[in-house]
């Protein structure tokens, strides 16, 4: 069954616009027609499944003709992990862009990595399906671990960075590791709650959970009486 995740033009905002026009020299071309594939097949893993991922899909949602699909991707294998690859990259962009917008101060970082999440404002929500299911798939497949772990370097060392600074400042009895992974299981929560049903998820909710676990573990910095200003 086909997933309905609306118009296609708003879901490929997060993923990577498409070039004004094609590409003249042999290079751009390359790099152009793999962007198409990796995008059709982000498209079709989040409508299909990754059993629905097949060359008639890439050719329908990339609009190339079927030799071009089997030219720049002769294995099947190659495209999921270019495509995971490319969901992980601008996932970390993202989250990365929104931390060095708050500042140097550990509570305002970490709150805005999980305002980031929480409010999904602007987020491509095939991706965040694609990316979901490629979770999935890594738990029989161990290459996949790598880009889409929950341990993944820069972003658990980033929460735990947070994580330890408010720790120090605080004299909490927590390792900044456990509050890390405690954070991150939260917001991954929070992703799959979304993904099972987007129209009952409201970021409101969200935030208030991530609030109240905050508060729980850091109360001089979360708590009802502590200025985040």
């Amino acid at each position: 069954m086909e997933r309905d995740l609306g118009g296609t033009d708003s879901m490929r905002a997060a993923a990577g616009k498409e070039p004004a026009e094609r590409p003249r020299s042999r290079g751009e071309a390359k790099a152009y027609f793999r962007a198409k594939l990796i995008d059709a097949a982000i498209e079709a893993i989040a409508r299909h499944g990754f059993s629905g991922l097949s060359v008639s899909r890439l050719v329908e949602y990339s609009g190339l003709a079927r030799g071009m699909v089997n030219l720049h991707f002769n294995r099947k294998n190659q495209l999921l992990h270019e495509a995971l690859k490319h969901l992980a990259d601008a996932y970390r962009a993202s989250w990365q862009a929104a931390v060095a917008e708050a500042g140097i101060e550990p509570t305002a970082r970490l709150w805005a990595l999980i305002e980031h999440d929480v409010e999904r404002r602007g987020h491509d929500d095939r991706s965040l399906i694609a990316w979901l299911a490629f979770r999935q798939e890594a738990i029989t497949n161990p290459s996949y671990r790598a880009l889409c772990d929950t341990r993944e370097t820069a972003f658990l060392g980033t929460v735990k960075s947070a994580c330890a600074a408010i720790i120090k400042d605080g004299g909490y009895d927590i390792k900044a590791d456990v509050a890390a992974l405690g954070i991150t299981f939260l917001l991954e929560g929070l992703w799959l709650d979304w993904a099972l049903d987007p129209d009952r998820y409201r970021p409101k909710i969200g935030r208030a959970v991530c609030e109240a676990h905050l508060a729980a573990i850091f109360p001089k910095h979360f708590g009802k009486h502590a200025n985040r200003a």
